[in-house]
């Protein structure tokens, strides 16, 4: 038969190499055709499967797609339901039980790739890689991962938090692989068309090891859909709003009470690198507010005192553009510190849901509300490093 490229169906597809080149350019010009990663084409010919370093034979050489197949640390948990897409099943599952995870089994090993994962249903998983070597249920799994309400874990443990959004139905997470060094792994994460940044560089792996895309669920129903690119997607160019970014506090007024931070700075300054003072100054610490949003109307808040507190804001414009503000009840970490940090952390867990309005200008963000006020300016938050964790 003359050499001739189909589909499984038997649609030709048409292709400018020639019998004697190399399959692996074959394979690229096919995927390129077929929107498809290269990686998720099979070509065949005479029953055998071509590698990339073949040539290209005077036949009929057909294409099949892979179905990507998923595999569960626990087999029976993991349904691969093809094309990608699986389903937690676990019959019985515990509350505050172990998290399910899940490996596709299609790698990669070298250069630069990208691949995203949908969440169809369920929320709070981890998104990002293993290697076989690293793969086991729960806890015990190792790699390199982003999830949850938006951190980055190393399987077994957080490494960082607030990284980015939480992973909820509908997010699409995207994974940009490094591995152009055979002994490191490289990651940048997505959510979405917004680009989160590099969250993982320089990474130790085995020389050459492969690593698969990996998913660490929460519950049984968890139903998750892996596609292969060729490239990211473009980033969506989005202006945020001017109250996103990092805010140092200045002033703060309870119920007509102008309170006294030096206290409770004196007592931040001494944690390591937190610090700054005047010459001859005693060194104080700052209190660093961080407004982050996914769009314009809900708003995430974080600061830390002796606790890192977290709330929510949802934002409405009035017909005169003048932004109302409803603050959520303030959670937090439970850490004791001595008492002038603790008392300040108090009065803000009591004061922030009384916020109603703030005023952006000059560097300058103003919040007001009832019997309330805190003044800040902008902070320049120095760059945040990837974090580097070993593969196994």
């Amino acid at each position: 038969m003359a050499f001739q490229v189909t589909l499984a169906s038997g649609k030709e597809i048409k292709t400018t190499v020639a019998p004697g080149g190399r399959v692996g350019d074959l394979r690229q010009e096919v995927a390129e055709t077929l929107d498809q990663h290269p990686r998720s084409v099979e070509l065949n010919s005479g029953g055998n499967i071509l590698a990339d370093e073949d040539k290209v034979p005077d036949s009929q050489v057909t294409i099949v797609l892979v179905r990507l197949p998923w595999v569960g640390a626990t087999p029976e948990k993991v349904k691969d339901l093809g094309g990608g897409e699986f389903q937690i099943v676990d019959e019985e599952e515990k509350k505050g039980g172990s998290k399910c995870n899940a490996l596709c089994e299609v790698g990669f090993s070298s250069g630069t790739e990208y691949f995203e994962v949908e969440v169809v249903e369920g929320s709070g998983a981890f998104i990002g890689v293993s290697t076989k070597a690293g793969f086991a249920e729960g806890y015990k799994i190792k790699g390199l991962f982003f999830g949850g309400p938006g951190n980055l874990s190393n399987g077994s443990a957080g490494l960082r938090t607030q990284f980015g959004q939480e992973v909820k139905p509908g997010s699409v997470i995207g994974v940009t692989l490094d591995l152009t060094d055979e002994k490191t792994v490289g990651i940048t994460f997505w959510e979405g068309d917004t680009c989160l940044g590099e969250a993982f560089k320089d990474c130790a792996r085995e020389p050459g090891a492969m690593v698969f895309p990996a998913v660490c669920a929460s519950h049984s129903g968890d139903r998750f859909k892996l596609s292969l690119k060729r490239n990211p997607r473009k980033p969506k160019l989005v202006t945020p709003h001017p109250a996103v970014g990092c805010w140092d506090l200045q002033r703060l007024v309870v119920d007509g009470e102008l309170v006294n931070l030096d206290a409770a700075l004196t007592i931040k300054g001494k944690g390591k690198g937190k610090g700054y003072a005047a010459e001859g100054e005693e060194s104080k610490g700052n209190i660093v507010m961080a407004i982050t949003s996914r769009d314009m109307k809900l708003f995430k808040i974080s600061l830390r005192l002796a606790n890192t507190l977290m709330t929510s804001v949802v934002v409405t414009t009035g017909a005169d553009g003048t932004e109302e503000l409803k603050v959520g009840m303030v959670a937090g970490t439970m850490i004791m510190a001595p008492p002038p940090l603790m008392d300040l952390e108090q009065r803000f867990c009591k004061a922030l849901p009384l916020i109603t309005s703030w005023a952006i200008a000059d560097s300058r963000l103003d919040l007001r509300g009832e019997a309330v006020e805190m003044d800040f300016i902008h902070y320049d938050a120095p760059p945040v490093e990837p974090v580097s964790s070993p593969l196994p």
